[in-house]
């Protein structure tokens, strides 16, 4: 089976441009969603095409293989039968998101390629990641706009830094009241009666948030409550 790597080097009908240090931090994310299931990729940011192309092969053709774009042109990967759709539109519109997600249904994983604005990538996450299916993947490329004066719109008032790491605590949400649920958390969950209250649902659906050079990936998992075990 070859590597992301071994594929986007090869000759294509569509190219594109990618950092030499992506290729191999895509084996290490997306190898586990090889296993012959019909996964359901979207990729923001389409450009020549050749990442479309790559996910095609990689993945295989049972894959649902989408992209969004603002440029009508992209849509020629689409016309080649390689990706099953490219849609025309802004990252930033959510009405166009949801129709977008209403027509290929739960993705299961989502690669933000697209303006490299701030606020962009803030907002989409902000958008998808809830729709993102259980134990999938969401990854923001070319975050080091982070530091380029043409990439910093936003109405957020912060950056795409300051909000992924801001989300690394949100993760252990249930430990927000000290001692308030030690008692509980002992305890087998199958023995546990009700359910906590989600205080931050993106926060405890995140399995695992990781920084790379220009990159942030979020593995989410569906949420499981604290159990401290003796053994």
């Amino acid at each position: 089976m070859k590597t992301y790597r071994q594929i986007w080097e090869a000759p294509k009908p569509f190219r594109s441009d990618k950092w030499d240090h992506y290729l191999d931090l895509y084996d290490r994310y997306l190898a586990p969603y090889r296993d012959g299931r019909p996964i359901t990729y979207l990729e923001i940011g389409v450009q020549g095409g050749g990442s479309l192309c790559a996910a095609r092969e990689y993945f295989g053709p049972e894959a649902g293989i989408f992209g969004i774009d603002t440029d009508p042109g992209s849509r020629a990967v689409e016309e080649a039968g390689i990706a099953n759709r490219v849609f025309t539109g802004t990252q930033g519109d959510f009405d166009f998101l949801n129709e977008v997600i209403a027509e290929i249904g739960t993705p299961d994983i989502i690669i933000d390629d697209g303006s490299h604005q701030q606020g962009d990538m803030v907002t989409t996450f902000l958008g998808l990641f809830p729709v993102l299916a259980d134990n999938g993947l969401y990854i923001v490329e070319d975050t080091h706009t982070v530091h380029y004066p043409s990439h910093q719109d936003t109405t957020l008032g912060i950056n795409v830094y300051d909000y992924f790491k801001g989300l690394t605590d949100k993760m252990m949400a249930d430990f927000m009241h000290q001692n308030r649920h030690r008692a509980r958390f002992r305890e087998h969950p199958d023995a546990r009666e009700g359910r906590l209250d989600r205080r931050n649902p993106i926060g405890t659906a995140i399995g695992g948030l990781h920084f790379h050079d220009s990159m942030i990936v979020v593995e989410k998992t569906p949420y499981r409550e604290a159990w401290r075990r003796n053994a």
